[in-house]
């Protein structure tokens, strides 16, 4: 049995390629594909829609998936619909969208629908790989640093919303189109470029020491006997 570290590191993995995952329905092949930016805004509403119980998908996500299928379970299926379609043109596409709506609605029971909803709730979320990767942890280091800069008459302006803060980031940063950004990577992927991008911030040696901040930022988890050797042969003098 994997550890949990490997299974988030495959996971990161799926979601570096974008792969999609399979299932079928009467012999239809479906696959549900990673959201990107704009998908995930326009399935936002039917989402918040479900009335998700925040606390009882945390301790029993199939329990609380299967409660909502049963009860919004048209809404389910629409959701589901546009998880499986991968193009702009598409999911702009009633007649489509609604078609396939209809057959989960009709071919999918609950159990197997509450399954593929489970899969797909959590799609866009990167908290346990920002977790995983150290990724918070260098970001709180950064946030220290720039508060121990002096340079006080710099003022910076905008950023008050995803345009700002991830949209024109991503465009300029990459060069890439707001179409592309938007409709074309998927949400997880411009999310872990954004936040895992290299950033340098200068020092003087004096602001250096205030802030403690050391080159080789590893944390030892103390508590693990596998690092008890490490911490022994540290100098602590």
């Amino acid at each position: 049995m994997l550890e949990d570290g490997k299974l988030i590191d495959m996971d990161i993995a799926d979601t570096i390629i974008e792969r999609p995952h399979g299932f079928k329905v009467n012999q239809r092949q479906f696959y549900l594909y990673p959201v990107t930016l704009g998908k995930t805004y326009l399935i936002s509403r039917l989402v918040e829609c479900l009335g998700i119980n925040l606390e009882i998908i945390k301790a029993n996500p199939y329990m609380e998936a299967l409660r909502i299928c049963q009860e919004k379970k048209e809404s389910v299926c629409r959701i589901l619909s546009y998880h499986t379609i991968n193009k702009k043109d598409e999911l702009f596409d009633c007649n489509l969208v609604q078609e396939r709506c209809d057959f989960f609605c009709k071919e999918l029971d609950d159990d197997s629908m509450a399954q593929l909803l489970v899969m797909v709730l959590p799609e866009g979320d990167i908290s346990a790989y920002i977790k995983h990767l150290g990724i918070d942890k260098e970001k709180e280091w950064q946030a220290k640093a720039m508060r121990a800069k002096k340079d006080n008459n710099s003022l910076t302006f905008g950023g008050k919303s995803i345009y700002g803060t991830l949209i024109d980031t991503a465009c300029q940063r990459y060069g890439w189109t707001f179409e592309y950004v938007v409709w074309g990577i998927s949400y997880a992927n411009l999310q872990l470029l954004l936040a895992d991008s290299v950033t340098s911030i200068y020092l003087s040696d004096e602001e250096r020491k205030r802030i403690n901040i050391p080159q080789d930022r590893n944390v030892i988890n103390a508590d693990d006997p596998a690092n008890m050797a490490k911490i022994k042969a540290m100098k602590w003098d």
